[in-house]
């Protein structure tokens, strides 16, 4: 622009020059005329000059002009592409951090899944075992009760039960001592032939020992059992049973029955709780109970479970805690059921033994009634 304002100021300049010359020159002869002439020729010489060269130099600016511009253009674009590279470069790192701790999480997630739900490591210990073992001793408790009902009505003194002949029937328990529990005593007597089980059918200690059904122990601890209930009660005919006194002796009968009922019911379930069955692997429910309570205190299943824990998760401890603890609540049942027997003994003690005050307190009530009534009199 500056260049411009000086390129019209010398073109002014010189045309103001060529007036002054022309003015300055006076006359009209051929030198002034050729003067004027040469003059006229060199100002349009140096003005075309200078308008050619301002066209070229304008044209040379606006040229560079716009190869300054391309030459921004394009190092902004540059710069704007380096920026984008760098954007896309940092958000595909993002994505790839962003998989990879997906990746991770998912690895976590299905590795947490096994470990869980492995039967190794996530279920406890043995699960199915544990749950086939628990099931088998809940049915063997389950079903005791009632072989322990079954052996009671086996019994010859059984309650509700009346014999033939009670001397028959005490002559028949002698004879069932002396073929299978003859003692040494006897057998030095002459009396029988000494047994492998001598005084058996009198030795309460075996009711707590493991026995195989039908065996010869099993026997005696039915033996001893009946010998607790004491003589069977003997039937009576028709004609004695519609006399007061037969009406008495069956009042008795159920009396002595239902007192009786409890502890040969508790004797039944100590001899079937401690009698083996081939349904459990030749084993008695207190045998099923013992080596399940083993699995936690004692023997080699102990030191496996103990072993097996160490490799458990956190949901593998819960599960079987929670194992544990429904077999100790199945425990306390059957120690509950047991306590229920002992207070129907203790009971069934208290009535019996208050019999032998019978007399003595009726004896007392007949003289308070004599007492008041001699005062009501006076």
């Amino acid at each position: 622009m500056n260049f411009r304002l000086k390129l019209a100021s010398i073109v002014a300049g010189s045309t103001m020059l060529s007036s002054v010359s022309y003015g300055a020159l006076y006359g009209f002869g051929p030198a002034e005329a050729w003067t004027n002439a040469q003059i006229a020729a060199l100002t349009a010489t140096v003005s075309a000059n200078i308008a050619a060269f301002g066209t070229s130099f304008g044209t040379q600016m606006s040229y560079k002009f716009e190869q300054i511009i391309s030459a921004v253009a394009i190092a902004t674009k540059q710069e704007a592409l380096s920026a984008n590279v760098v954007a896309d470069n940092n958000r595909q790192t993002s994505e790839q951090l962003v998989n990879a701790i997906r990746a991770q999480q998912q690895n976590t997630a299905v590795a947490k899944a096994y470990l869980d739900f492995n039967a190794a490591t996530g279920q406890g210990f043995d699960p199915c075992g544990t749950v086939a073992k628990n099931k088998s001793m809940d049915i063997a408790f389950s079903t005791m009760a009632a072989k322990a009902k079954a052996s009671v009505g086996e019994l010859d003194a059984s309650p509700g039960r009346l014999v033939a002949s009670t001397g028959q029937a005490m002559q028949q328990r002698l004879k069932q001592h002396r073929d299978k529990f003859c003692t040494e005593a006897e057998a030095n007597a002459g009396l029988c032939t000494l047994s492998t089980l001598p005084g058996g059918d009198t030795n309460a200690a075996l009711l707590f020992e493991p026995a195989d059904e039908n065996s010869l122990t099993t026997e005696a601890r039915t033996a001893y059992i009946q010998h607790v209930m004491g003589p069977p009660d003997q039937a009576l005919s028709k004609e004695a049973g519609a006399t007061p006194a037969g009406e008495t002796y069956m009042v008795q009968k159920n009396r002595k029955d239902s007192l009786l009922s409890v502890p040969a019911y508790s004797l039944s379930m100590i001899n079937a709780a401690n009698t083996r069955s081939a349904g459990f692997g030749n084993k008695s429910p207190n045998e099923v109970l013992k080596l399940r309570v083993n699995q936690y205190f004692g023997g080699k299943e102990a030191e496996q479970w103990s072993g097996n824990l160490a490799r458990q998760t956190q949901r593998g401890l819960l599960v079987e805690a929670a194992k544990m603890g429904g077999l100790e609540v199945w425990i306390h049942q059957q120690q509950y059921e047991q306590n229920q027997r002992l207070l129907a003994n203790l009971a069934t003690l208290v009535v019996a033994s208050s019999d032998s005050l019978d007399a003595t307190l009726e004896a007392r009530y007949q003289k308070v009634l004599s007492e008041t009534a001699a005062r009501s009199v006076k």
